[in-house]
């Protein structure tokens, strides 16, 4: 266990390296403090700039500057993990209402859209389900890949750069992001609100014969052989991308 002094004596310098109010520290030399909070800074600033290189492009010099500033100053980091501070950095936006300061209604969307991409591909490993190839779509239970999310947005900050008048385009949208089983590369697939309810009943453990007649009433579709057909190239479409794995055994 370290003194108390120590402990001390630590939380002061790490508290100068967030805010660059200078503590009184013993036995340290005046010139060499600066040193530690450019060091520590620049650490974190480009862990951000790596995790958000979209928001990072999108804002002013002036307004991202201020805000990492704001965050690193403000916020005491509770992970020990480099890595996943981007996600306290998106959780702090949103608690602070950083979007309605700047202006910018998409920001949180955006932010949420980028982090999302880290954390997929460095999520843990989850067990594959065993499998078969061929099956049948209506009847047989459809196997997904379990490295997944669903995800809804009130922006398109994944189908739209965020110069093209984004705060114009509010709305419901819905994507499919999830990590490819033999390379690991992540990928992304824009999807509508009928794809979601499909995909959301098959990991439940419904067969599509049954969740196709479920939409068909729910979305007042009235034409079920056209809906089949269209759940059939979805669903082999998706097996081509390697997220549906097959059939359960």
């Amino acid at each position: 266990m370290l003194k108390a002094e120590t402990l001390n004596q630590q939380s002061l310098l790490a508290n100068y390296c967030r805010t660059g109010i200078k503590p009184e520290l013993i036995g340290i030399k005046e010139e060499n403090l600066y040193q530690y909070r450019r060091l520590v800074f620049n650490i974190a600033l480009d862990t951000l700039e790596t995790a958000y290189p979209i928001t990072y492009s999108f804002l002013s010099n002036e307004q991202w500057s201020e805000l990492t500033k704001r965050f690193f100053a403000e916020h005491k980091c509770n992970t020990t993990q480099v890595w996943r501070m981007p996600l306290e950095f998106y959780d702090y936006c949103k608690e602070n209402n950083v979007a309605e300061q700047l202006q910018i209604p998409f920001l949180n969307d955006l932010l949420y859209f980028e982090w999302l991409e880290l954390e997929v591909h460095t999520m843990d490993d989850i067990a594959y389900p065993s499998f078969q190839e061929n099956g049948s779509w209506l009847q047989d239970q459809i196997v997904l890949n379990p490295e997944y999310k669903l995800v809804a947005f009130e922006y398109p900050v994944h189908t739209t750069a965020p110069t093209d008048n984004l705060e114009e385009k509010r709305g419901n949208y819905y994507f499919l992001i999830y990590r490819e089983k033999e390379s690991g590369n992540v990928q992304f697939l824009d999807l509508s609100m009928l794809h979601v309810f499909i995909l959301e009943n098959i990991n439940d453990g419904n067969c599509l014969e049954k969740i196709l007649i479920e939409a068909n009433n729910l979305f007042q579709l009235n034409d079920m052989e056209l809906l089949k057909k269209h759940a059939i190239t979805f669903m082999e479409d998706l097996k081509h991308r390697q997220f549906i794995l097959g059939f359960k055994n």
